[in-house]
């Protein structure tokens, strides 16, 4: 047998020993836990709100202690974590092996239909299935069946949400996030029951492979002396900033297509006329159309970026696209569906522009890591040396005091904090004669379930600041600030937890929920439900839901032109009758 053959054999043979021990495994998964006990901010609400405890881990010890491998080991870990509910935690492999195919599927009604096809990848005379067929299974797997077993392993907040991005990746197997990825074979089977002819075909689809697969893990010896993970602090690849602190972003790994996308999800009316958004470098995606006598703008607003040069950029094509709004249009439709969030400075002053008197916006409960709590000091130091005003100066003492205090109790939290500026009351933008800008006419938010982080927020502080009308599905309710750690000291995983829990100006009721201000997994819910997810508008471009939201504006139109004495039913088209007085924000 030549040593080429050997070689080969050794690969094939090797994994089958290299995994880690049981007692490995233990330790890594009590290192998990205890990153849930140190420093994941929604505990409480999870045990109270669904009854899951995410500190009572004999039963997972168990499992973890039972595993027949370390995909095995994985998936478990990933199962943990997605009990939490929670959009912004998840477990991640460090794996960069994804397999896809040219096919993109998404959740309408019960039924998975094809949305989009590669038709470079998948020529039509040999892949006949069209836009609007319906994936019956892959490779045996029924669509009910893997849309449960993924849904164990990565969740959001909002249960359909989890439900569409376990669809969304059937044709998209990122090991990241799916430890079996690697499971496939060269070829999907695919079962699609035809639209035209209710007829079932199979097709064999190759995949699409690169990166590594990681199926195992190193293997080392265990110390003599049994390790046990402490609920203490873990190493991290990085120093946290303020500025990564002050963000609101659903993690890269829950990938979802359409997510950040400028252009919208649906087609406008033919009579669309757009002012922003075909070029490079556009931000936002806006413009005009006409529904009878009115002509009403839109703006979509994709994400909310971090960097300080994408946020300027933004804001000032924003601007622009308002000031020609105030004067032309009798109405705004404002877009915020498929938003992944981002920063929590530029979401504020984005809410400034649409709301024209002061609003209070959401805060933040800490539970500090000691990572936060020097980041907080930085902050009262950096005041004291570049001579800070003495408001600016007490509000951040007593906010690290505060931090501190909540950092030395047992899972204590503090009260809510400004995670950009010195205050959660915030003034309106003025003109040069001091008087409020802004768009101050009748307006609609459009909302989905993968509305997340800031693009939960963002609605949230309209809403409550009864300034403008929900229409679409209720947001993801993911609505804290996240932290990611580097935690396996044998198998190399990371994971991410949300640190703190965003608390909004007024408590609204979810269903199944307790009546609560936290946004966590409540969101903003909407005043007009309109369902973009159906095979109608699928075929139609939206048309349907197009027509809904464009119904919703004119009648909000002519409603908010009616006499004061008339609209005792109070529409959320007029400011409070006392807004809170505001103390000003860090510009």
């Amino acid at each position: 047998m030549t040593h080429r053959v050997l070689f080969a054999l050794a690969l094939l043979v090797g994994p089958a020993f290299a995994q880690m021990s049981s007692s490995q495994r233990r330790v890594d998964f009590e290192q998990l836990a205890g990153f849930v006990a140190k420093a994941y901010a929604p505990y409480e609400w999870k045990r109270d709100a669904f009854g899951f405890d995410a500190l009572k881990i004999a039963a997972w010890i168990d499992r973890v202690e039972n595993a027949k491998s370390d995909l095995e080991f994985f998936e478990i870990c990933a199962e943990y974590v997605a009990s939490l509910r929670d959009l912004h935690s998840g477990f991640y492999l460090p794996s960069d092996y994804l397999a896809t195919i040219g096919l993109g599927v998404d959740l309408y009604g019960e039924k998975v239909l094809i949305d989009s096809i590669d038709r470079s990848d998948l020529p039509s005379l040999r892949y006949r299935f069209e836009i609007g067929d319906e994936v019956v299974s892959v490779d045996g797997e029924s669509a009910a069946d893997w849309i449960a077993r993924i849904s164990r392993q990565q969740s959001f907040a909002n249960e359909r949400a989890t439900r569409r991005w376990a669809v969304d990746q059937w044709f998209y197997r990122d090991q990241a996030v799916m430890p079996r990825a690697p499971e496939i074979g060269e070829k999907a089977v695919v079962v699609v029951k035809r639209r035209s002819t209710g007829e079932l075909e199979t097709y064999e689809i190759p995949w699409y492979k690169t990166g590594t697969p990681y199926s195992v893990v190193g293997p080392v010896p265990s110390p003599e002396t049994r390790v046990r993970a402490e609920s203490g602090e873990f190493p991290d690849s990085s120093q946290r900033s303020i500025e990564r602190l002050a963000t609101r972003r659903t993690p890269s790994a829950k990938r979802v297509r359409g997510f950040g996308s400028v252009r919208p999800a649906f087609t406008l009316p033919e009579s669309f006329v757009v002012r922003k958004g075909d070029l490079t470098g556009a931000y936002i995606y806006s413009g005009t159309f006409t529904a009878g006598p009115y002509t009403i703008g839109y703006i979509r607003i994709p994400s909310f970026p971090s960097s300080y040069l994408a946020s300027a950029a933004m804001l000032g094509q924003l601007d622009a696209e308002i000031e020609y709004m105030r004067s032309k249009t009798d109405g705004l439709v404002v877009d915020v569906m498929r938003n992944p969030g981002g920063s929590v400075c530029l979401t504020n002053e984005v809410l400034r522009r649409f709301i024209p008197y002061p609003f209070r916006t959401v805060g933040d409960e800490f539970r500090p890591t000691w990572d936060v709590v020097q980041q907080f000091r930085y902050d009262l130091e950096d005041a004291l040396f570049y001579g800070a005003t003495d408001t600016e100066l007490l509000l951040l003492e007593a906010w690290f005091k505060d931090i501190e205090t909540a950092y030395y109790e047992n899972r204590g939290r503090t009260g809510q904090i400004p995670a950009c500026g010195f205050s959660l009351d915030i003034q309106p933008l003025t003109d040069a004669h001091g008087d409020p800008w802004g768009y101050d006419k009748a307006m609609i938010v459009l909302i989905d379930e993968f509305s997340t982080s800031s693009a939960d927020v963002f609605p949230s502080i309209i809403q409550d600041a009864n300034r403008a009308l929900m229409a679409g599905q209720a947001t993801a309710g993911g609505g804290g600030l996240s932290m990611e750690k580097t935690l396996g000291l044998y198998s190399e995983t990371r994971a991410s937890l949300s640190i703190t829990l965003g608390v909004r100006p007024t408590p609204r009721q979810a269903p199944g929920l307790p009546e609560s201000a936290y946004i966590e997994n409540v969101g903003a819910r909407p005043d007009i439900e309109l369902d973009i997810m159906t095979e109608e508008n699928l075929l139609n471009g939206g048309k349907t839901f197009v027509e809904g939201f464009t119904q919703a504006i004119v009648e909000h139109i002519e409603r908010s032109r009616q006499p004061l004495t008339a609209q005792a039913s109070a529409e959320p088209a007029t400011p409070p009758a006392s807004p809170t007085p505001s103390r000003g924000v860090r510009r």
